[in-house]
């Protein structure tokens, strides 16, 4: 039974509704509950046994206690609190008492210090009869600050980071206390001795983790022999007590659990001190360096810790025990949170009986979510049987490595989640043994070398599921040789990981569902290997889906790795329709870094076809990182116009004799030709956009060169184009090129085209182009670095530029565009001289008002993509300016009334509010929500669109329409409500965050393409004809 106070408070924040239903994502005490959540709600042996769990984009936020109508004492909130912790699935715990609301991080645990029992600190407290403070809970941590992602930013939520979550400290304590235990044997030089220490620490914490696990949750202690009592830290004393224990684990478990290769080694290795170490792991008393000693508030209990975490930390050992293996094989740890978005949509609508493959399993972390999941579905949400569980960890998961050791953590983490599944009394030891998997479902062999075991070739499997290794090498060495026409050999240049869907393709055959994490880079790249093999894939495997996940390469996505990755999926019910591609990207936030949640709705996901796809390389880049209407742009430019390349051959330019990349000194020791050392360089250093200065410039002094260049390339007027995305551009985001009009030399940093004996016109107007915002748009939607990896742009990459041609272009659209090049020159910081630059290379290239927007919105697009850093990237989500608010409206109203000009008898005004909505009570705040309302009036179009300022009353009833119950038709994985749109009889009200990147000119130009799709203008035509 709920008390008032729990209601009062849920339903003021949104959570229950009027009458006491709950919101979508709140699960109750109760109901039938996933797995994940048991422990939770219901779990006698973890003791929280909350009344209520959040979850939005299928993670869990908020855990909501009630204390009932008693206050409870510090005793009952620490043991709550602690117990949230080690569960750790949310980040903010609610304990609401008769009076107040009190806020926990559950994400961290406090140190105990001089060992004394403190209490955890309250985030905050509200006071349940206090209006104001009731308002200020909704509006800080309510369901609609939660689900718009505003919750991350309030003063509450910035205060929480995941880097205090139970399996981070966990997994720190681990390798810490793996650490001492190595350093505990002599090194003599050798690495055989080194890896003996490691593999033996690794038992031996492995073992005290098992029983410890054990031990928490009760199933250890009815068949202990009589020596050894049930207290961890006593079976670990001395020596022999432990041996007792490895001795009984031995005889207990089966050999896939605890292979014991040398017992006569361990007993030689394991002295008091190895024991010590482990008895502080076991108390509490960390053993990370800059901790040692110091105690903790939690402990950590094994019967609240998840087992997905527990494998997810496992996964250090398999690093760990083979260093030079796994940077070889190009493992990477795989965060408990990409897991869970990897297998969002592959288990959608996935038949119960589905057999799962992870082709490249490592430690097993796929699997383990996999069978939650499974047995979560077959038992329909309630206990499930000894039986059911045993027979989907026998039949249903199926694993392949190269690496044994790697095996054999997978089989120790599918027995722990067995373990933890299975709700049966266990009666007899014999309950606690298991088949063997190693040889049975799991696998060791060289997946791409060599012939799978027939055991896997029976049948295709209903999903193939994984992370593989991004540079994977195999025992043989080199993948396989790539074969014309042979979809199973296509792959990209130095991306071998992409064999690996080769070979998900095999095993899944004509239906099955594909879900895995790859390397990104190849998917953009104009490389002829990497576009060949992105075309069979998603010719064979339609449909599918790609979620780039490169924004957030730099915000520890992988914690120890930088590469940029990309989510593919096929035939998952995300994207049913085989004639089109789902693609997005789920955007940066400021906040990852701490929090790990994925802000992915609707919003950030398009469909393309996927015969544009397939027919213009640049398209899919374009479309995931941009919008469609980039697509649209570079369709068109792929399609009209010729290649820089192409454009400097029809002008005499030859690669042989007129252009190159400069001198490169470091590498062979060639003496440089006499006349360099009477010219000056250009230098990254010295170069500027549009022109350099030559007093700036060194004189050449380098004694030997790698390769001199020929003489030709040097000789003025000259182009030079810079090779790197950076700072030298005339503004932030712009691409750099300039024209030298004398002879001069420059480095490998960039690449140079002689105009000698050329009219000079061109390299002025072939200036004016690269320094020009459709430059900015080509790199950065279209060009294969940048916002993947450093903004290199090479050789390739800038002759594949869409030019147009400068031979056919008219003598006055050519002196216009010099014109304007020769100005912007004189004063490259004017932005309004930059402005007219860009309409001048507009008018070469026929842009469309459109499509105009587009390329001069992406500068300030393409320079998030070339600088990475979060002092710049913090732009994208600074509240936009009044003036950027109007532009944004004024883009939207003049596109819908394009469409109705043509009845003239309707248009469309706009009304924007300066003030924002951070929750039902519109006040400000950061991020916040800003709306902005259209509204149709009678009569045709003016020419100028009609733009007022709103007043903030006018949004009350707004409010009270977000307070009730509207559900969503997307997938539970993308029902973040960043970007709503809600329809009213004549106007429109569109909430996205106050967050710049969503209120862009290309931003309304797209939303007005939403809004026209969304048939609302033809409902109105209807009831108006009536």
């Amino acid at each position: 039974m709920r008390s008032a106070a729990f209601e009062k408070v849920l339903q003021a924040t949104g959570y229950l509704g009027p009458n006491g239903q709950p919101a979508p994502g709140l699960t109750l005490a109760g109901e039938s509950v996933a797995a994940n959540l048991r422990t939770v709600l219901k779990d006698d042996r973890v003791g929280l046994n909350a009344d209520a769990v959040f979850s939005a984009h299928s993670a869990a936020t908020s855990i909501f206690k009630d204390a009932g109508n008693e206050h409870p004492d510090e005793t009952d909130i620490r043991a709550w609190h602690e117990a949230a912790w080690n569960i750790g699935v949310a980040p903010l715990l609610w304990i609401v008492t008769p009076t107040d609301v009190r806020l926990y991080d559950c994400y961290s645990s406090p140190p105990s210090g001089d060992g004394t029992a403190n209490t955890p600190l309250v985030l905050d407290r509200f006071v349940i009869d206090a209006a104001d403070r009731l308002r200020a809970l909704d509006a800080t941590c309510g369901r609609l600050a939660t689900e718009t992602g505003a919750f991350w930013s309030s003063p509450i939520g910035s205060k929480i980071n995941r880097r205090h979550r139970v399996d981070r400290e966990l997994l720190s304590e681990i390798s810490a206390l793996e650490q001492r235990l190595v350093e505990l044997t002599p090194d003599d030089g050798e690495p055989r001795t080194r890896a003996l220490a490691r593999d033996l620490a690794q038992r031996f914490i492995g073992r005290c983790i098992f029983t410890w696990y054990l031990l928490d949750r009760g199933l250890a202690q009815p068949f202990l022999p009589p020596n050894l009592r049930p207290d961890l830290s006593i079976m670990f004393v001395n020596p022999e007590s432990a041996f007792q224990l490895f001795d009984w684990l031995r005889s207990t478990f089966n050999g896939d659990l605890f292979p014991m290769d040398d017992p006569g080694a361990e007993r030689e290795h394991l002295t008091p001190a190895h024991l010590s170490y482990l008895r502080d792991f076991i108390e509490g008393r960390s053993l990370i360096p800059e901790r040692h000693g110091q105690g903790r508030l939690f402990r950590f209990r094994f019967n609240a810790i998840p087992v997905d975490l527990v494998s997810s930390i496992y996964q250090q050992f398999a690093r760990s025990s083979a260093a030079e293996e796994a940077a070889s094989q190009g493992l990477h740890y795989t965060p408990v949170e990409l897991v869970h978005l990897t297998l969002d949509p592959v288990f959608e609508a996935l038949p119960e009986k589905a057999r799962i493959i992870d082709p490249a399993c490592g430690s097993g972390a796929f699997l383990v979510e996999a069978f939650r999941r499974l047995v979560w579905r077959a038992s329909g949400g309630k206990p499930a049987s000894r039986k059911l569980v045993r027979e989907i960890l026998y039949n249903q998961l199926f694993g392949i490595d190269i690496n044994r050791s790697a095996l054999g953590i997978t089989a120790f983490s599918l027995y722990l989640a067995a373990l933890e599944l299975d709700e049966e009394p266990v009666c007899d030891v014999k309950d606690l043994k298991f088949d063997h998997l190693i040889g049975e479902t799991l696998f060791e062999a060289d997946s791409l070398a060599e012939p799978l075991p027939d055991a896997l070739l029976t049948q295709p499997f209903e999903a193939v599921v994984g992370n593989p290794p991004w540079t994977f090498v195999g025992q043989r060495g080199a993948s396989p040789k790539r074969a014309k026409g042979d979809l199973g050999t296509a792959r990209p240049r130095r991306s071998p990981d992409q064999a690996f869907l080769s070979l998900a393709a095999k095993l899944a055959g004509e239906a099955g569902r594909i879900g895995m994490i790859m390397k990104a880079t190849p998917f953009f790249s104009k490389d002829v290997h990497a576009v060949e093999s992105k075309k069979a894939l998603l010719k064979r495997l339609a449909p599918t889906a790609l979620i780039n996940l490169s924004y957030l390469r730099r915000e520890e996505l992988f914690p120890d790795a930088l590469g940029p990755a990309l989510l593919f999926f096929s035939r998952c019910a995300l994207a049913p329709d085989p004639t089109r591609v789902l693609v997005g990207s789920i955007p940066w936030t400021p906040d990852f870094r701490r929090t790990g949640v994925f802000h992915v709705g609707p919003g950030e996901i398009r469909s393309v076809p996927l015969d544009r796809v397939l027919a213009i390389p640049t398209f899919l880049k374009a479309a995931t990182f941009g919008t469609v209407r980039d697509g649209w742009l570079i369709e068109k430019l792929e399609r009209g116009f010729p290649t820089l390349g192409s454009v400097l051959e029809a002008l005499g330019r030859s690669e042989t004799d007129h252009r190159g990349q400069g001198f490169q000194v470091q590498g062979d020791s060639n003496e440089p030709p006499e006349h360099y050392f009477r010219l000056r360089v250009v230098t990254p250093d010295a170069f500027t956009a549009f022109r350099v200065n030559e007093n700036a410039l060194p004189h050449f002094n380098h004694k030997t060169l790698h390769r001199p260049r020929r003489e030709g390339i040097f000789l003025g007027p000259l182009l030079l184009c810079s090779k790197v995305g950076n700072s030298s551009g005339a503004e932030r985001g712009r691409y750099s090129a300039a024209v030298y009009e004398g002879d001069v030399l420059y480095t490998q940093n960039f690449y140079g085209v002689s105009f000698r004996n050329v009219d000079p016109a061109y390299a002025h107007a072939l200036s004016g182009i690269l320094n020009s915002s459709i430059t900015a748009f080509q790199f950065a939607f279209g060009g294969p670095t940048w916002g993947l990896e450093r903004p290199t742009v090479e050789p390739h990459d800038l002759l594949s530029l869409r030019v147009p041609s400068l031979r056919t272009v008219s003598r006055s659209q050519l002196d216009a565009l010099v014109r304007a090049e020769r100005a912007a020159a004189a004063a490259p910081e004017d932005a309004d001289r930059l402005a007219q630059l860009d309409q001048a290379v507009f008018e070469l290239y026929d842009l469309e008002n459109e499509e105009r927007v587009v390329a001069t919105d992406s500068v300030d697009r393409a320079r998030y993509l070339i600088f990475e850093n979060r002092k710049e990237r913090i732009g994208l989500v600074q509240p936009p300016a009044p003036e950027d608010l109007r532009a944004y409206a004024r883009q939207v109203t003049h596109t819908v009334n394009a469409y109705l000009r043509a009845r003239g008898e309707r248009h469309l005004e706009a009304i924007v509010y300066q003030k924002r909505l951070k929750q039902a009570d519109w006040s400000s705040g950061v991020p916040g929500v800003t709306a902005v309302r259209f509204v149709m009036e009678p009569g045709g179009p003016s020419a100028e669109a009609t733009i007022r300022d709103g007043d903030p009353t006018e949004l009350d009833a707004l409010a009270a329409m977000l307070r009730g119950q509207f559900e969503s038709d997307v997938p539970p994985y993308l029902n973040e409500r960043r970007q709503l749109r809600l329809y009213g009889d004549g106007d429109l009200f569109i909430l996205k965050p106050t967050e710049a990147r969503y209120w862009t000119r290309t931003a309304g130009l797209n939303d007005a393409d939403v809004i026209l799709a969304d048939h609302w203008l033809r409902r109105l035509d209807v009831a108006t004809d009536a």
